[in-house]
């Protein structure tokens, strides 16, 4: 039998081809850190809000730029798999035994299938380890994903819409209405359930809220119009979360507005802090009195309106010098016309 083979310098370049992509793969990573680095030093954020928004420490950013540099000459990083790595613990028969299972009961995790095993087959297996024999049938085609699995949440796409991606501002530096906060969330009361929209101002603590139904963005959008409509200051921008609430209708009516429309980054509710704890202070100043015996939105509705007025014209604060945000906004304003 005569074996045909192609020229040895094929496999050369083949392999010098391979090992300039791994050199590529690299270089994006340490060149995407130390990019975003770089940005948020450039905005004037100190070293702490620099390493959370890059992924990495200040000295981990100066390795980095170090190896960008030996990246350029050829250098290719040593691999950091380790010499020695642990075998399955779990053979064939434990494989057969969760795929039987996964297949009659397509919904169950980890956590249930090891249940199972324990009580019906008598096989101790960790949640861990089932989830690993999960993940192996995964790969192989035996099984597929629950459909009642949690799903990762799609990133937004800033390109064609009015919304921006929030980017870091000193707090001394905003006036009154830049970048007020809204958020929404859920509560049930005396048999009804309901979604409470809320808008929270930065300077002035003066908060807006209003009740539907649903967190659709045309509930949004209801809730923004009243609320530049009753405002007592000019909306300059707005920040809110990456929820679906606010997306469609209510983007569109910033664009219509022409008010400027960021939003966070994921799973960073910090960055709306003020609103949070407004919803936080409306949970237990407001919503768990026990007097408060309003049995329908419209119900609900007036008595949210005079808790409202309440906490902006009677409730002081102490980073207001024990003013109430309309005071403050009232003593802005004669400042700004004087």
């Amino acid at each position: 039998m005569q074996i045909i083979g192609l020229h040895k310098n094929i496999y050369r370049l083949s392999q010098y081809t391979l090992s300039q992509e791994k050199l590529d793969d690299h270089r994006k990573r340490y060149e995407n850190s130390v990019k975003r680095w770089e940005l948020a030093k450039k905005q004037g954020c100190d070293d702490e809000f620099c390493q959370e928004h890059s992924g990495i420490s200040r000295a981990t950013y100066y390795r980095y730029k170090k190896n960008i540099k030996k990246l350029a000459d050829g250098y290719h990083p040593p691999s950091k798999r380790p010499k020695s790595v642990n075998k399955p613990r779990w053979g064939e028969s434990e494989k057969q035994l969760v795929l039987r299972i996964r297949r009659e009961n397509l919904t169950y995790g980890k956590a249930k299938i090891a249940v199972i095993l324990k009580r019906d087959f008598h096989k101790t297996i960790s949640e861990s380890t089932v989830g690993r024999i999960l993940k192996h049938l995964q790969i192989k085609g035996l099984v597929i994903k629950s459909g009642s699995a949690m799903r990762m949440k799609r990133r937004r796409n800033f390109q064609k819409g009015h919304a921006q991606p929030w980017t870091y501002k000193d707090y001394k530096t905003m006036k009154i209405g830049e970048r007020v906060q809204i958020d929404h969330m859920t509560v049930t009361k005396n048999g009804i359930s309901f979604k409470h929209f809320q808008a929270w101002e930065r300077k002035s603590k003066y908060l807006a809220a209003d009740i539907f139904f649903n967190a659709k963005s045309r509930s949004a959008k209801r809730f923004l119009m009243e609320f530049i409509r009753k405002c007592p200051f000019k909306v300059l921008s707005i920040q809110v979360d990456g929820g679906s609430e606010f997306m469609a209708e209510f983007e569109e009516a910033c664009a219509e507005l022409d008010i400027p429309l960021l939003v966070l980054p994921p799973s960073s509710p910090k960055y709306n802090g003020g609103v949070e704890r407004g919803n936080r202070i409306f949970r237990e100043e407001f919503y768990n009195r026990n007097n408060l015996l309003a049995d329908s939105i419209c119900g609900m509705r007036a008595e949210l309106s005079k808790a409202l007025n309440k906490y902006n014209t009677y409730r002081p604060h102490f980073s207001l010098k024990g003013l109430t945000p309309m005071q403050y906004i009232q003593n802005n304003l004669l400042k700004v016309a004087a």
